[in-house]
Order: structure tokens, then C-alpha cells, then sequence
């Protein structure tokens, strides 16, 4: 039954509002608007695009049991015309949206190449390694990062804009004060990893006259250098992408905030995962068949659902 209306046309909202919710790209065109004059490719046709190669990727995932791992590297996507004309492929005409065989180098692979999470994580008239990198941590790996101490100091943007100061520069001033650079030492070597990618994602080797300086150092000490080097980083930490992937999805499919009796189902979701290639059927399976899912609380005590 969970195989038959997975491949129901209604399972599409997985896509379509599960993926947006859980990668924060809901509010994109609304709260999130590139500068209408500096990106003049950005419009309601474009914004639309975005979305849909999300949710499109997504339900691919889902639909074909293809593994979880593509989200963080693959070899296509869906784009139509206008997006196309974003990411640099030839040969697409129109505006529907299709699957396209990205070529082995793209750095397009996976949702660290998509316009729509590119453009959420900046600013309207720039990139922010900042936005980028805390969105990497808070989505991506779960991991939650404090939000700043009310006085810190907004960044200078007319020294930005003008290229009299880089944005590295300013984050290094910033890392000096202690409350700062506990969240900044992890967020900005993640965002830096993203710089190739403007403010739109489109890709960029320089940025006003100078080469684009996409190097990060974690704070293990690790050291990478633009979108491709910091996919082999998140690879490396799939397990903790798939934890929580599986916490979101749970958290969806039981329509409540997540408790520490969840966290069983979370392990044994977890060891689905695992011994099915990190293919999404193990999971899913093992979320509708779980005590929770198939139990509702009702005067404070867990009933059997129909």
C-alpha cells in the first residue's frame, strides 16, 4: 500500500511541500528578492523555475527510490528555458520544466547547485557566505546555530558594493570578537565553499575584477575549496544529512513537534536507511509502520488510527 500511493499523483506534495518546508525556500520571492535592476534576469516566470526543480528533484528521489545521496551530488536535474539560461546549458527552449543530464564537471549537481537555495541564502544585492553557510548546518546537517548577540554591528555594504572592503575581510574583523566567531568559525568556510555562485546562482570565476576566492577551513582543520570539494565534505557526513532528513520527515508524516520517545523510531529509520543504500522506500516504510505514526494522542493517550 505505502508503494502504490507513493506512486499516486497526490504523493507530488512531498515535493511541493515537504522538500520547500524543510529546505526553507517557502518564503523565496517574498522575504528572499534579488535587486530587480542589478538581476535583471529575475522575474515570476524564473522564481517559479526555481521552486519546481526543487520539488521535481525531490519526488524523482522519492518516486524512482533513487538514494538520498543525490541531494548533495548528482548528475541532473529539471530546469526549463529561463533556468537554463542561469546554469549555463545549451539547447533547451520553453517553459516547461525537464529532466537534463548534467555533464561530469557541473557543479550543479545536488541542491547546493540549485538557483532557489542560492538565492535564498543571499542578500538582494549580494551573496552571503553567512546565510549560505548557516543554511548548509540548520538544514542540511541539523546542527542549530544561535542567532547573533543584538549588538553586533551591521556589516558595511557601501565597502562591500564598492570592492574597497571583501566580504572575507569583514568576517575576519567579525570573528575577532569571541561571541561571534563561536558560530562564524562554522558557518563561513561552508559559505565561502558557495562564492563561485552569485547572488541568483549564477556561476562566476571573478567578481569585480578579482578571482573568486572560494577556499573554507573547517574547524577540524580540514581544508577545501569551491562547490565540488565541499559536496566530498557533506558526503563524508551523509549520515548526519540522512538523521536529518529522517527527523524532518517524521516530524511531517506525525504533524507534531519531535519528542525524545521519537527517538527510536529515528534509530530504527536510521538502520532502514542504511541497509537500503540510503534509498528513501526503507524510510518511509519504516516511519508509516512505527508505533507513533499509526497511533494519535487523544485526552492525553495514544490511540490506534484507523
Amino acid at each position: 500500500q505505502i508503494k502504490r500511493m507513493l506512486k499516486d499523483p497526490r504523493a507530488q506534495a512531498l515535493g511541493k511541500t515537504f522538500a520547500s518546508q524543510w529546505l526553507g525556500i517557502t518564503q523565496l520571492g517574498e522575504a528572499r528578492i534579488p535587486d530587480a535592476e542589478r538581476f535583471t534576469e529575475f522575474n515570476e516566470g524564473l522564481l517559479l523555475a526555481m521552486k519546481a526543480e526543487v520539488a521535481m528533484f525531490f519526488n524523482r528521489i522519492i518516486q524512482e527510490d533513487r538514494s538520498l545521496l543525490d541531494l548533495l551530488d548528482s548528475d541532473y536535474t529539471y530546469v526549463n528555458e529561463s533556468l537554463a539560461d542561469i546554469y549555463g546549458i545549451k539547447g533547451i527552449a520553453g517553459e516547461e520544466m525537464r529532466l537534463v543530464q548534467l555533464p561530469e564537471d557541473s557543479m550543479r549537481g545536488g541542491l547546493l547547485g540549485m538557483s532557489a537555495i542560492l538565492t535564498n541564502t543571499s542578500h538582494s544585492l549580494r551573496t552571503s557566505p553567512v546565510l549560505r553557510g548557516k543554511w548548509v548546518l540548520d538544514e542540511l546537517l541539523g546542527e542549530r546555530v544561535a542567532p547573533p548577540p543584538p549588538d553586533v554591528p551591521a556589516f558595511d555594504e557601501e565597502k562591500i558594493d564598492t570592492g574597497e572592503m571583501s566580504m572575507r575581510t569583514q568576517l575576519e574583523l567579525h570573528r575577532k570578537n569571541p561571541e561571534c566567531a563561536s558560530c562564524h568559525d562554522r558557518m563561513d568556510p561552508i559559505g565561502f565553499g558557495l562564492e563561485n555562485f552569485d547572488a541568483i546562482g549564477r556561476w562566476r570565476n571573478e567578481h569585480k575584477g578579482n578571482p573568486v576566492d572560494a577556499k573554507g577551513t573547517l574547524t577540524n582543520g580540514k581544508q577545501f575549496e569551491g562547490p565540488a570539494e565541499l559536496k566530498t565534505v557533506l558526503l563524508d557526513r551523509k549520515d548526519g544529512v540522512a538523521k536529518n532528513l529522517t527527523r524532518k520527515m517524521l516530524g511531517y508524516a506525525l504533524g507534531r513537534n519531535l519528542t525524545r520517545q521519537d527517538n527510536c523510531v529515528i534509530q530504527d529509520s536510521m538502520e532502514a536507511l542504511k541497509a537500503n543504500e540510503y534509498r528513501p522506500s526503507g524510510l518511509i516504510e519504516e516511519i508509516v509502520l512505527s508505533y507513533p505514526f499509526r497511533h494519535r494522542y487523544s485526552n492525553g493517550k495514544l490511540e490506534e488510527t484507523d
